[in-house]
């Protein structure tokens, strides 16, 4: 059995310049690893993400081509989704899917990043009892 300790996503994107303004000044990630191609961002909480720039002939070609907007969900999840949301409309983000609660258990919206990447922003809160029977319990 192969047992993970860690997990984090890389996008492959036009502009990692762009993501790293855009994660240290709107989620408090700071830079732990950056060259020309790829930087590597560790949020206060210790969440990770990467990015890397297509077509690098050090990269195998499996990960050469950009990310294209669709097929992923980068989800963050925070103790106060009010006050992030609140914070996100301050700032102008881009906000794709308004403040919402979902019957399968969350609350939460969605930012589009400025590589197209979409962030959902969670917050976990019971679920409607048809959903309930999905959850483990202890």
């Amino acid at each position: 059995m192969i047992n993970p300790n860690s997990s984090f996503p890389v996008f492959i994107v036009e502009n990692i310049n762009e993501a790293k303004t855009f994660y240290t000044n709107h989620f408090s990630f700071g830079v732990v690893f950056e060259n020309e191609w790829y930087i590597h961002l560790v949020s206060d909480s210790g969440v990770q993400i990467g990015f890397l720039l297509p077509n690098q002939p050090t990269q195998p070609e499996i990960f050469q081509k950009p990310y294209n907007g669709i097929g992923a969900i980068f989800s963050l999840e925070v103790d106060n989704v009010e006050s992030a949301y609140s914070e996100a409309t301050k700032k102008s983000l881009n906000i794709v899917l308004e403040l919402r609660s979902e019957d399968w258990g969350q609350h939460h919206f969605c930012i589009e990043d400025p590589n197209g990447i979409h962030l959902d922003i969670v917050k976990a809160i019971e679920p409607a009892e048809e959903y309930q029977k999905g959850y483990e319990t202890e």
